[in-house]
Order: C-alpha cells, then structure tokens, then sequence
C-alpha cells in the first residue's frame, strides 16, 4: 500500500469557466466597485488563473490584505460568482 496522498485539494473556478463578458470586483470595507471586461484579464493573466489569484492581483497594494499581523483582512468580492451560481474554493496560492 502507498503511503503517498493523493490529490486531494478542491479545484478552484477559473477565469476561462466564468462566461460572463464582465467581472464585477467590490470591496465593501475600501466603497470600492468596479466591472471588468473578462477579455482583458484573459489576456492580461491568462484564462487559467483563479479567482482567489485574481483576488490577490487586485487587491495588491491594500493595507488590509497585508496587514503587521499577517491576517488578510481584506474584503474584495466577486459577487457575479454567486449570482451566476458558482462558488469560490478556499484556495490561497498565489
């Protein structure tokens, strides 16, 4: 018997199955809204990064997302993920 794990993180949604023609980003803490074209980050970032990277890209330079503490206390959201019904995994890597 192998004692090697398998894989066993959660996929997380990339840009490339978020079909939307726009991304909206918000930030309730910072009153910050915007809308996205979803062609541009392709580009810019390729299709397969993730909405938890994309999330650490945007908020890049926030004093909440890297705090003294270390605890990410920021607030950006994607709420077109849930009102398209899909979900954001608890994947952290960047």
């Amino acid at each position: 018997m192998s004692l090697i794990r398998k894989n066993t993180y959660t996929p997380t949604l990339t840009i490339r199955e978020f079909r939307q023609p726009t991304i909206v980003v918000e930030c309730r803490t910072c009153d910050r809204r915007e809308t996205i074209d979803r062609k541009a980050l392709v580009k810019q970032y390729g299709a397969s990064l993730s909405f938890s990277q994309l999330r650490r890209r945007i908020s890049m330079g926030c004093p909440r997302m890297v705090s003294a503490d270390g605890i990410d206390r920021c607030d950006t959201q994607f709420p077109g993920l849930i009102a398209a019904g899909l979900s954001l995994a608890e994947d952290d890597s960047a």
